[in-house]
């Protein structure tokens, strides 16, 4: 009986493999954060990589020598080494006759009510030559001389680690940059035509 209770009393102190079960209690958490953060500089790092690619692709362009597939092909070449297979690039490029028409709609010359919209009988200035009154007059392409040429990049790409999901993140991430350089003064910049395009007359 005295036997028994102290062959109990012995396992009961016995603290062999205690430190095995504390790790394995904090090794998971500790683990899922180390990759959380290894993720997070992945995507800092693609970020950074992207900016400067797309910044050094503008600065070629803007003598007006390039055309927008060798672009894309440049921004493409200047990251292959460093997103994942999986990885989508997206390269678009608009140009705008000055830095103040970026992401402007075009202008009304006749608003007859007031309202800042487009209704049957008033007139805008068709700055892109589409005949249709739009939000944002960007032209897609690399302009003309003295033109302001918009450059932007998407990438959308799976995540470094398949483990998002317990991190609460999106399986895939999104990064996005811009930049607007100017033309190289390589001919005569062309000037904006103000033809009123009346509409829904």
């Amino acid at each position: 009986m005295i036997g028994s209770k102290m062959k109990k009393f012995r396992i009961l102190v016995n603290e062999s493999g205690a430190t095995l079960v504390e790790f394995g209690l904090v090794a998971g958490p500790f683990i899922l954060m180390l990759l959380g953060i290894m993720d997070l500089g992945y995507r800092g790092y693609v970020d950074t990589v992207s900016k400067s690619v797309l910044h050094q692709v503008a600065r070629d362009a803007s003598t007006g020598e390039m055309t927008v597939a060798e672009i894309e092909q440049q921004v493409n070449d200047g990251l292959d080494d460093l997103v994942l297979d999986d990885a989508v690039i997206t390269v678009t490029t608009q140009s705008y006759f000055d830095f103040t028409n970026i992401g402007k709609p075009e202008k009304l010359t006749t608003d007859n009510n007031g309202n800042g919209e487009v209704d049957p009988g008033d007139c805008f200035i068709d700055n892109n030559g589409n005949d249709v009154f739009d939000t944002d007059y960007g032209i897609e392409g690399t302009g003309g001389p003295d033109d302001i040429v918009s450059y932007n990049i998407e990438i959308k790409s799976p995540r470094l680690f398949p483990l998002a999901s317990m991190m609460g993140l999106d399986e895939e991430m999104t990064i996005s940059n811009s930049t607007a350089v100017r033309n190289q003064p390589f001919g005569a910049q062309v000037d904006l035509v103000e033809t009123c395009v009346s509409t829904l007359d």
